[in-house]
C-alpha cells in the first residue's frame, strides 16, 4: 500500500513547497528564519492560540522570525499526512494529534483511549506525564522536537438518530477519527468510518454517515448542529496534540530564538489550552443546544458497556498494534503501566 501511494505524496510535497514559497508575504521575505506551520483546521479553538504564539515570537525576536500558517483542509490533507510532511521538511512545524498518526506512531495514541480519564485533572496530568515519553517517540520516529502539548475537548456523538441503548449503535455508520474509536465503535455494534474533519458536515448531510465524533465544541464551530439532531454522550477522553519543529530546522535557529519560541509554546500553547479545554467542553454543550440540538447523556448501562470495551477491546487491540514499538527499552504495556495505569487506577495486560 505505501509503494502505491509513495510517488503521489512526493509529487504532494513538492507542489506544496512552491506553493508555500509563493505565498510568502513581503514581510516573510525580509524574515531572517521563514518557518511553515501546519494545524489541524482554523476554525477550532486551538487556532487562534497558534496565531498568538507566531505572533509573540515574531515580536520577541524583533521580526527575526515569521511564521506562515496553513491548515490541512488548505492543503487537502486529512492528516494522517503529518509525521512525514515535518520530518521531510515539507512544513517546519505542526500541530500532530496522536490519532491521526496511530498508524504510523501507534504509541502516540496512548492518550486517545476513549473512557479512560475518569475527570479532567485525572487528564491533564497524564498529559503532562506522558510528554517525556512522546517527545523520545516524535524525536525517534519523525525526526522532531516537541515544543508543547495541547488537547482538545471530551468527545461527543453528533447523531441523526436518538442513541439511548447498546441496540442503537447496530449498524449505526459513525465517524472515528483514530483507531481507538475505531474499535469503540466496532465494539459497540456500530460501523466506524474514517472521514476527514473538514468532509464531515457534507456526510452527514448526504447520509453517507449517521453519526460522527468529535468535541463538543470543535462540532459546534462546524455547525454539525445544522446536519445532526442529537448530541450524545460525551465520553471523557483528550484528544491531545504534540506541538513539533522539524529537527533540522530546530538546529539551524540561534540558541536565544531557541528558548524564546519554547518559552512561548509553553506559556501560549501548554498552559492555555491545558487550562482552557474545560471552558470548551462546557461552551460545546451550551452553544448545541442553543442550537436546538438534544442533549442524551449516556445512561449507565452504556457507560458500563463502553468501560467494558475500552478494556477488553480498545486497549488489548492498542497493545498488540505497540508490541513491537518500545521507548528506552521498555514495551507499550510497560509504558502503560508506569506511566497511564497509575493514574486511571488499572493495568493493561492484566
Amino acid at each position: 500500500m505505501q509503494k502505491k501511494s509513495a510517488i503521489p505524496f512526493f509529487i504532494i510535497l513538492l507542489v506544496l513547497v512552491v506553493g508555500l514559497a509563493a505565498s510568502a508575504t513581503t514581510a516573510m521575505a525580509e524574515a531572517k528564519y521563514k518557518l511553515k506551520f501546519v494545524g489541524i483546521s482554523r476554525a477550532v479553538d486551538t487556532w487562534p492560540y497558534w496565531e498568538k504564539w507566531a505572533k509573540t515570537v515574531n515580536e520577541r525576536t524583533e521580526g527575526q522570525v515569521e511564521v506562515e500558517l496553513v491548515s490541512l483542509p488548505e492543503l487537502g490533507f486529512g492528516g494522517s499526512e503529518l509525521i512525514r510532511l515535518i520530518k521531510t521538511g515539507v512544513v517546519d512545524l505542526a500541530e500532530i494529534y496522536g490519532g491521526y498518526v496511530a498508524g504510523e506512531l501507534p504509541l502516540m495514541e496512548i492518550l486517545e483511549m476513549p473512557g479512560i480519564f475518569p475527570d479532567a485533572e485525572t487528564a491533564k496530568k497524564a498529559i503532562l506525564a506522558w510528554k517525556p515519553t512522546e517527545a523520545k517517540v516524535l524525536a525517534q520516529r519523525a525526526g522532531a522536537v516537541l515544543l508543547a502539548m495541547a488537547a482538545y475537548p471530551d468527545q461527543a456523538i453528533f447523531s441523526k438518530k436518538p442513541i439511548r441503548t447498546l441496540d442503537d449503535f447496530r449498524g449505526l455508520k459513525t465517524r472515528v477519527h483514530s483507531v481507538a474509536l475505531s474499535q469503540l465503535v466496532a465494539g459497540l455494534g456500530g460501523e466506524p468510518l474514517t472521514i476527514a474533519f473538514a468532509e464531515v458536515y457534507t456526510a452527514m448531510e448526504r447520509g453517507t454517515v449517521d453519526a460522527a465524533f468529535t468535541g463538543t465544541k470543535p462540532g459546534y464551530d462546524q455547525r454539525w448542529y445544522e446536519v445532526s439532531k442529537y448530541l450524545v454522550g460525551p465520553i471523557s477522553m483528550r484528544p491531545h496534540v504534540s506541538f513539533s519543529i522539524n529537527r533540522k530546522t530546530w538546529k539551524r535557529l540561534p540558541k536565544d530564538i531557541q528558548a524564546i519560541m519554547q518559552e512561548e509554546a509553553l506559556n501560549i500553547i501548554e498552559k492555555g489550552a491545558l487550562e482552557e479545554v474545560e471552558v470548551w467542553n462546557k461552551q460545546g454543550i451550551e452553544k448545541n443546544a442553543e442550537k436546538g440540538m438534544e442533549l442524551m447523556p449516556f445512561d449507565d448501562t452504556l457507560r458500563e458497556e463502553i468501560k467494558k470495551t475500552l478494556r477488553t477491546k480498545v486497549i488489548p487491540d492498542w497493545l498488540e498494534r505497540t508490541k513491537h514499538r518500545t521507548v528506552d527499552g521498555k514495551t507499550s504495556e510497560q509504558l502503560f503501566n508506569e506511566i497511564i495505569a497509575p493514574l486511571v487506577g488499572y493495568k493493561a495486560g492484566s
